[in-house]
């Protein structure tokens, strides 16, 4: 087995850390409301990701390399119905496990809801953990691992395991959907070379989400 050069994984960690440090810091530091606290991260987090994307960008790839173009039309497909597979089966491990939501929106508007999680977390999620880091550490560390008979990059596995270590705080039900979620959906960027397929799974596990019951 071909494991990872410690700088592989290390820049993927450092990729994400320079994300994600300057919106929690100033989040830390200004300390707004909920309802603004997300937006914030969010948009602060895609800008420094789509910044390192530009500038890691390289030719003749160009930016199809980190999943910014038009997939087949079959992944599309393929992406609606593993998505609805998906969120089914995180909805049945609810009612199953205790589980929370990340972030109490008992009192957000319906549009705040639609906009913030239906929206805009699934594309700036994406963008960063499948079209940027994912596509990096595809650069330094191209292997793949047969898996019960399916084939997974190592990349992938990684990016997965990172994205449910992220949404531990949520519990382990909501952490394990998150590497179920990041597998299939660093999968589908990789062969169909879109972050499209992997945005629309995203999207339909946060309807999903929206739906689950709390015990």
């Amino acid at each position: 087995m071909k494991f990872p050069k410690p700088q592989a994984l290390g820049l993927g960690i450092g990729l994400f850390v320079a994300v994600y440090l300057p919106a929690f810091v100033t989040t830390t530091l200004i300390r707004p409301r909920i309802e603004i606290a997300i937006p914030f991260v969010i948009g602060i987090t895609l800008s420094v990701a789509l910044i390192l994307v530009f500038l890691l960008t390289r030719r003749p790839a160009g930016f199809a390399e980190f999943g910014f173009s038009v997939p087949n039309s079959r992944y599309i497909v393929i992406a609606g119905a593993l998505g609805l597979t998906l969120g089914l089966a995180i909805t049945l491990l609810s009612h199953l496990l205790p589980s929370k939501k990340p972030f109490d929106v008992s009192g957000f508007a319906p549009w705040r809801i639609w906009l913030y999680f239906f929206i805009g977390s699934p594309i700036q999620e994406e963008i960063i953990f499948r079209g940027l880091i994912q596509s990096v550490m595809e650069r330094r560390w191209m292997i793949t691992f047969s898996v019960f008979g399916a084939s997974l990059s190592g990349a992938v596995i990684f990016t997965a395991a990172l994205f449910g270590i992220i949404h531990l705080g949520a519990g382990a039900v909501v952490a394990t959907g998150a590497i179920a979620l990041g597998l299939v959906a660093g999968e589908l960027k990789r062969r169909s070379g879109s972050l499209l397929p992997a945005v629309i799974v995203h999207l339909l596990c946060c309807v999903a989400d929206a739906f689950w019951p709390r015990t």
